[in-house]
């Protein structure tokens, strides 16, 4: 159903309307009505509550009234500053296949948000995560607690010999070996303001416990905007920076059928509950997708669909898209019996891309495995 502002999406509170530009507008300065200024100066007035907090939480475990922990195996986490999506998944799914090429056992443990029932034997509940990372990983263990440690002692049980933390740069209880940070080329620095004034979970200056930084979606700006973003990480560390890029690689529609990329159609209903909707546009409209107001809907991140939900969607999609929907891999995961009947509703895949740094990222992370086995083995001795 079609509102003034856009589209209208469904939630626990009912259905309202969706305009996928309003936050970016919002946070960003863009948008210079009342409303906007009057959310920008709250949001302004509670950051500096946030800040307090962060420290207070940071400063429990630097002063020790928190305990971090330790495993027998080496840790490397992989997270962002910011909030939304930076490409983490496809990201992990890279470098779990890259250390197995190395001849390494990785797990995954990850927190699990929002977790849904899953489809596994033991109907142990998996978020959408999860779900992708399960299709793209099908034989690496993935561990989901709120409890990281649970988590990574559960993988070394698994046969695990070395642990990714998925989204673990603020999670401090569990002790790292490597810190991978993730930075998005799109919105690199989340509007420079901590939450809720601005996307970041932590300042620029937490920068400096990263051990490699990966700045993702390199394709999607140019050049000098890639060095400006370098200049700016310059500013707070000198690790090893490495370029990413996510290459589409097909479709796959709700049923499990995967067709080429090379049959794309110029004609869908486009939507997505991600973290980073604005990157999944840029990457359709390359494909070319010509998306508006009329077939393009952003539900807000990790968005529990119903089929009301759905059943809008099918309806826009037969009147304009001869029937089609296209979603990204999460949302599909989630959605797969809803779908109404007549309806065809494709994922795209994608691979992340390693443009520049491979290598330096793969001695970083064996650098450290070294030290930490050379560690244990001194103090067995």
């Amino acid at each position: 159903m079609l509102c003034d502002s856009g589209w209208t999406g469904t939630t626990g509170a009912g259905t309202v309307c969706v305009n996928p530009r309003d936050i970016d507008d919002i946070l960003s300065g863009r948008r210079r009505d009342l409303f906007a200024h009057l959310l920008r100066t709250g949001t302004t007035l509670a950051e500096p509550f946030y800040r307090l907090g962060l420290n207070l939480h940071q400063s429990l475990y630097r002063c020790g009234l928190k305990s971090r922990h330790t495993v027998e195996v080496p840790v490397v986490s992989i997270g962002n500053l910011t909030t939304g999506g930076t490409g983490k998944t496809p990201f992990t799914a890279r470098l779990v296949k890259l250390l197995i090429d190395q001849g390494l056992i990785p797990g995954i443990a990850s927190r699990g948000y929002r977790a849904l029932k899953s489809e596994d034997s033991q109907n142990i509940p998996a978020n959408d995560e999860k779900l992708v990372l399960d299709l793209m990983c099908p034989r690496t263990p993935h561990r989901q607690n709120r409890d990281r440690v649970t988590a990574a002692q559960d993988l070394i049980i698994d046969h695990a010999d070395i642990i990714l933390i998925d989204d673990g740069y603020q999670h401090l209880r569990l002790k790292r070996d490597v810190d991978l940070v993730l930075i998005d080329a799109v919105n690199p620095f989340g509007y420079n303001h901590l939450l809720p004034r601005g996307l970041l979970r932590e300042p620029l200056n937490a920068l400096k416990r990263a051990h490699l930084i990966v700045i993702t979606r390199t394709d999607q700006i140019t050049q000098d905007q890639l060095a400006g973003i370098e200049h700016e990480v310059r500013r707070y560390t000198d690790v090893p920076i490495v370029h990413v890029h996510f290459a589409p690689t097909g479709w796959q529609d709700h049923r499990g059928n995967t067709v080429p990329i090379s049959e794309s159609h110029q004609s869908a209903v486009v939507f997505c509950g991600i973290g980073n909707p604005e990157g999944f546009r840029q990457g359709l409209t390359k494909l070319g997708l010509e998306l508006n107001d009329q077939n393009w809907l952003v539900f807000p991140d990790h968005h529990h669909y119903t089929q009301d939900d759905l059943n809008q969607l099918a309806e826009v999609a037969k009147e304009h898209a001869n029937g089609r929907l296209v979603t990204t891999l999460k949302d599909l995961v989630k959605i797969r019996d809803l779908i109404p009947q007549g309806i065809t509703c494709q994922a795209l895949l994608i691979e992340a891309v390693i443009d520049s740094g491979e290598d330096v990222l793969i001695k970083t992370i064996q650098s450290k495995i070294k030290r930490e086995l050379q560690m244990d083995a001194d103090g067995r001795r």
